[in-house]
């Protein structure tokens, strides 16, 4: 990963993806907490290049692994919301709302507070 990051930082982003593809390939056989780190690093990536299918790509991948995973939901209601499926959007959205809501994230408040910046309508009234 820090290859990739360092390939990314000198600007040659298609490298760093193709690095972290071959990485998730082969953690994809029996390292599934490597795949969600490694799909959420290239999503970033992909999201600085402004790919909106590599960012949707990758945050499937992620999925495959952990269907609730709030990051990898957060990050597909973004990506729906800026390709215009608002609908889907708020799916991910309130997928993630009730990801977090129900998890142990040691990050769990600060994310919650920043899904509801966004996704107010996702908290129950």
């Amino acid at each position: 990963m820090s290859t990739s990051t360092k390939l990314a930082q000198q600007g040659d982003n298609e490298e760093a993806l193709r690095l972290l593809d071959g990485a998730i390939a082969m953690a994809s056989a029996n390292e599934s907490q490597w795949v969600l780190t490694l799909s959420h690093h290239a999503a970033v990536i992909s999201n600085f290049l402004g790919n909106l299918s590599k960012v949707k790509h990758y945050y499937e991948q992620s999925l495959a692994f952990n269907p609730e995973n709030p990051r990898a939901l957060s990050g597909l209601a973004d990506v729906a919301k800026e390709q215009g499926e608002l609908e889907l959007a708020k799916e991910y959205a309130s997928r993630c709302y009730k990801a977090l809501t129900k998890g142990d994230d040691f990050l769990k408040d600060a994310r919650l507070e920043t899904l509801l910046k966004k996704w107010p309508e996702v908290a129950p009234h």
